[in-house]
């Protein structure tokens, strides 16, 4: 077995340093696992440094700065799963007890409000801010963020929105229109100028916007504007004898 020199091991060392690797810990994991392999590998008279940049080539695919990336990934990350199990099972969830709240109601059965507003109340404040958390992770770019962040923020007035309109609550027709007034001037905009942008995703965009301006259209249409006039209540007059 090859016994490494401590000059050797500095030049390891100050080699990791000048690739870009500013952990600490990590350094000093990647100075003891080079080390071990040069040990294990290395035969008397081979060339050390030779050696090393052939052992060193094996742990990137461009420079050795990628692992202090991914590390730093797996960090930010370690919860990654979890959230997404969270999501999968409040989205899964939201949608049984919104669909089961809708028959209910339908029915005219007992605990349909009930059913209706948990089911509506977990999509909106479980569903989508954990979704919107892992899409932000995967964004590329301070626009496609952006992105997200409106049109989770349009999602989630959405849901309430109609959550207040079917439950008859004050205030539900303001919220209403201020959620699709807010879809149609900011989110339509901000989601078009951003995929147009991009070649490959340029086609989607128009596609999908056009639709979106559809469905906001209708919307808008079936949106009542102002107060329905009370009907008026026909007055007892009594007969002049």
């Amino acid at each position: 077995m090859y016994c490494i020199t401590d000059e050797q091991v500095e030049y390891i060392l100050d080699d990791i340093r000048r690739n870009g690797v500013e952990m600490e810990d990590l350094q000093f994991n990647l100075l003891d696992h080079i080390c071990c392999i040069i040990e294990y590998n290395l035969k008397e008279g081979d060339d050390f440094e030779v050696f090393y940049q052939q052992t060193v080539r094996q742990f990137y695919k461009n420079d050795l700065k990628e692992i202090e990336e991914e590390t730093i990934n797996l960090l930010t990350f370690k919860n990654y799963y979890a959230m997404k199990k969270l999501m999968i099972i409040s989205g899964a969830s939201a949608a049984f007890i919104l669909l089961t709240g809708s028959l209910f109601k339908l029915a005219h059965w007992p605990g349909a409000g009930i059913l209706f507003v948990t089911g509506m109340v977990l999509f909106s404040l479980l569903f989508l801010p954990v979704l919107f958390l892992l899409k932000t992770k995967e964004a590329g770019s301070a626009r496609d963020k952006v992105v997200l962040t409106t049109g989770t923020l349009v999602g989630i007035l959405y849901c309430l929105s109609a959550l207040f309109l079917v439950m008859h609550w004050p205030g539900a027709r303001i919220m209403w229109i201020s959620t699709l007034t807010l879809s149609f001037f900011v989110l339509l905009p901000v989601y078009f100028f951003n995929g147009i942008r991009k070649p490959e995703t340029k086609l989607n965009t128009i596609v999908t916007t056009i639709i979106l301006v559809g469905v906001l259209g209708v919307q808008f249409l079936l949106t009542p504007v102002h107060n329905r006039p009370k009907t008026e209540q026909p007055v007892a007059t009594e007969a002049v004898k």
